[in-house]
């Protein structure tokens, strides 16, 4: 199963049991966005196909025991992988009742206002927005493969409600604004979309998948202790390298000043580090000034001194 399966599962559970104006809410929704409006001989019905027939199973229930509305759910043929698909047909009483229709003054059925088919209550809106991602929504998040071969500022999350309408598209955005949705035009969809973990995150605790949240935050949390360790190895290899080339660079100064004579002459402080610097060429400065019993600014202070004066003998 893959985790926009499971948020999907989540929210199914949470309005199996939706009761008056959300569950009004929620179908609204589930309608307008991905469902079919058809004006045949006996007015208008409205039709909704899916893959999932446990979510339209669902939407047949709430129509039927808060609205009074009648449908049939039957089968509609496979999808490119063979799977079954369903379809639900409503009554056409439906879109009336949940103000998708309305009558104009001579009667004739047209389709309603958008203003009026957005909730208030924030209960209602929690379910309208649990219709749309139920109907037309995915979620991607890394999983632990991913983790594992792909940078942490590289490895995505993606949440996307997919719609058909701008109009309707361009009211979601603005009803919707504190989720922050952005969007863009795929082929025949208007799909809005979220594209960072936090956005992602406060979209689950929207609608109540909190399950599928606490997962995300697991997915959070292993890719910033892997970032962390990165880091700190990161830091590490270049404290090495550094540690390395001080080393060479004192390694050099000090034959070259030997080659020249000017040794002995050196004092003591300074042939003590350079003596126990040939003996310990892999010693990082901390270690070499532990072994002199010296502070470390007092070791570096000394291995300037030399390497200033192989520079005067052979400026670079």
């Amino acid at each position: 199963m893959t985790f926009s399966q499971s948020v999907k599962n989540e929210i199914l559970k949470s309005v199996r049991n939706l009761k008056g104006c959300c569950a009004t809410s929620f179908l609204t929704a589930v309608l307008k966005s991905t469902g079919s409006l058809t004006l045949g001989s006996g007015g208008f019905s409205f039709t909704i196909g899916s893959d999932n027939h446990d979510f339209l199973a669902i939407c047949q229930a709430l129509a039927s025991s808060e609205l009074g509305v009648p449908s049939q759910l039957v089968e509609d043929g496979v999808n490119k992988k063979g799977a079954p698909l369903y379809a639900c047909v409503f009554d056409k009483s439906l879109g009336e009742k949940l103000s998708l229709v309305t009558k104009d003054r001579d009667g004739a059925m047209v389709f309603g206002e958008m203003g009026y088919i957005f909730p208030e209550k924030p209960c209602c809106r929690r379910a309208f927005m649990q219709g749309l991602f139920v109907a037309g929504g995915s979620v991607v998040i890394p999983q632990d493969d991913d983790l594992q071969n792909v940078s942490v500022d590289k490895a995505k999350y993606h949440l996307e409600l997919r719609l058909t309408d701008n109009e309707f598209a361009d009211s979601v955005i603005k009803e919707f604004s504190e989720l922050k949705l952005r969007v863009m035009q795929r082929k025949n969809h208007i799909v809005l979309y979220l594209k960072d973990s936090e956005s992602v995150a406060d979209f689950l605790v929207y609608v109540n998948a909190m399950s599928a949240k606490l997962k995300l935050e697991n997915v959070i949390a292993a890719r910033s202790i892997r970032n962390d360790a990165n880091r700190q190895r990161n830091c590490t290899i270049a404290n090495i390298e550094k540690a390395v080339a001080a080393a060479v660079k004192q390694i050099d100064a000090i034959n070259l000043i030997k080659q020249k004579g000017l040794f002995d002459a050196l004092p003591d402080t300074l042939k003590d580090i350079a003596n126990l610097r040939l003996r310990h060429p892999d010693s990082n400065l901390d270690e070499m000034a532990e072994m002199l019993g010296i502070s470390k600014s007092g070791a570096n202070h000394r291995f300037t001194k030399l390497i200033e004066l192989a520079q005067k003998i052979q400026p670079s």
